[in-house]
């Protein structure tokens, strides 16, 4: 994978203080082809070891798996572009493959901080788009600004957590509350093969269902600043790991 040289403009800094996220262009068609084979690699190993899961499940912790997962982690310029927004150093720990085929549901709307604990703007999802992204196929969707919130609440609808994937609880029916009467600006955010979204940890975002006969594959990145605290969770069994040393060791830098 080669390395562009990419500097955030004021717009995009703008985007990030007061919208809650940015979007770079990052990777190139060729390097989330690679990506792509290689979910699907250790997508279908795990599917023959263990038939429970369901064909497209979501693959969590690939970077455990594969070092070309996990050297995404030490990329340059994601590690650069966090230390710019995040004002700090910043550790890696945990990551999340999407694979979202055709009538895959989407998410309800939640917040990350919520699950990691880490505290306002202590941690962040980096979303890499190895699929072109638009309404039709699922996007991701949130509200701009609403990363100033607090955390909300939970509202839990039982009956909508029976379509959650075997493995996972929390992609539907526990969708957090906006506040009443919100004037919070819906964003859908439409990505090319390779964008990468920077999202902050209190921003509410979710996704549709995938209405197109198209996948919207994604790999979902978490760091916390060195600082932050973290939340272990029950599933994902977050623990921090050096981004430096994984820049270091294949990267060179």
């Amino acid at each position: 994978m080669g390395i562009k040289v990419i500097t955030m403009n004021e717009q995009q800094l703008f985007d990030w203080k007061y919208r809650g996220f940015i979007t770079l262009p990052i990777f190139s068609e060729d390097e989330c082809d690679n990506i792509k084979f290689e979910l699907d690699r250790l997508r279908i190993i795990r599917n023959h070891n263990d038939s429970s899961w369901g064909e497209y499940d979501m693959y969590s912790h690939p970077q455990k798996e594969s070092e070309l997962i996990l050297k995404l982690f030490g990329h340059p310029l994601i590690i650069n572009t966090l230390e710019k927004i995040m004002g700090d150093e910043v550790e890696g720990i945990q990551s999340l493959a999407y694979f979202k085929p055709p009538n895959e549901l989407g998410r309800d709307i939640h917040q990350d901080g919520f699950y990691t604990q880490s505290g306002w703007g202590g941690s962040i999802n980096v979303v890499i788009s190895l699929d072109k992204t638009d309404e039709t196929n699922g996007c991701l969707y949130s509200y701009e600004c609403s990363h100033f919130l607090p955390i909300l609440p939970i509202e839990i609808d039982e009956e909508r957590t029976k379509t959650n994937p075997s493995f996972w609880r929390n992609e539907r029916g526990k969708a957090c509350v906006m506040p009443e009467n919100h004037n919070f600006k819906r964003v859908n955010h439409i990505c090319n093969v390779g964008d990468v979204l920077f999202a902050h940890d209190h921003l509410v975002h979710g996704s549709e269902q995938n209405k197109s006969n198209r996948y919207r594959r994604s790999i979902v990145l978490s760091y916390k600043t060195k600082s932050a605290p973290i939340r272990q969770g029950g599933q994902m069994k977050r623990e921090p790991f050096d981004v430096y040393e994984i820049r270091r060791k294949y990267w060179g830098l």
